[in-house]
């Protein structure tokens, strides 16, 4: 997120991955790696020697133009080789987890249909996942407002999970906050909706009023981006929530990483920074 434009361009992911590597002010890393298989390997090898905690992600799938739930047999077949491949690479630098999403939804009249071919696509995905030592995650979105997945509210995911349930056991929700807004629900309410099967979450900001704002829904502006959601207050608010739910705790130290873009113009570094600075008052605020 730090460098948007890397799914597009996948020298950038070459280019930047390792500088996160080296960082002594972060613990936990969120990354994708490119198709390129040199490249890849090489950043695999980075991977495997570091020391971070790392979620691989699918980002590389094109989300946004397929629904996961798809009932057409050559858009399945498309779908589990992409996943097949990313849950390769997600195993090959040493993961402990990957995030998974259901793409663009569709009508109300086929939604039943998708949402039990999504089901079957998660019981395959986690299966693989399980036999690599990964937990999959299941990252809910906005259904109705900008990206219009269909999944959908943080009660839906959960109930999917308990479907799924006792036979599939790795599959976990991250819940990132910038969706929770988007999705019109709150904070306290996803995570205590969310809390038996937490596994990860992200913390961003999101602009919901002005649509001639660049980033305008799910884009992920700075924490204090002006007309944005998130800020110090409700960075507050979700760290409250993650302790109230034992996500957060002396012994329980779940990830939490943030996941914001730099403004036009932004210095990326600027950025790490001031959102480190934002996450640190947050905290001192909740231990007052």
């Amino acid at each position: 997120m730090l460098y948007p434009n890397c799914v597009r361009q996948e020298h950038l992911i070459f280019d930047t991955l390792p500088a996160m590597l080296d960082r002594g002010d972060i613990e936990a890393v969120d990354m994708c790696l490119p198709f390129d298989p040199e490249q890849r390997e090489q950043l695999s090898a980075m991977l495997r020697a570091s020391d971070k905690r790392l979620g691989f992600a699918i980002h590389p799938f094109p989300v946004d133009k397929i629904c996961l739930g798809s009932t057409f047999d050559n858009e399945k077949a498309l779908i589990r080789m992409v996943l097949d491949d990313q849950l390769g690479a997600a195993a090959g630098c040493g993961a402990e987890s990957i995030t998974f999403v259901s793409g663009i939804d569709v009508d109300v009249e086929h939604r039943p249909a998708a949402l039990a071919a999504f089901a079957d696509v998660c019981r395959w995905f986690c299966g693989r996942a399980k036999e690599h030592g990964m937990i999959a995650l299941i990252e809910p979105f906005d259904r109705d407002f900008h990206r219009k997945f269909l999944i959908g509210p943080t009660t839906e995911c959960v109930e999917l999970i308990e479907l799924l349930r006792p036979g599939i056991d790795n599959l976990y929700v991250q819940l990132d906050m910038a969706h929770v807004r988007l999705s019109g629900e709150t904070f306290g309410h996803a995570v205590t909706t969310a809390k038996p099967y937490l596994g990860h979450v992200h913390v961003g900001n999101c602009v919901m009023h002005n649509r001639n704002d660049p980033f305008f829904g799910d884009r992920h502006p700075p924490f204090g981006y002006p007309g944005g959601e998130i800020d110090v207050p409700e960075l507050t608010t979700i760290l409250r929530a993650l302790l109230d739910v034992g996500y957060l705790s002396k012994q329980s130290r779940g990830t939490l990483v943030i996941e914001t873009q730099p403004a036009p113009g932004g210095d990326v570094e600027a950025l790490i920074q001031q959102g480190l600075a934002k996450l640190d008052v947050a905290w001192r605020r909740v231990l007052q």
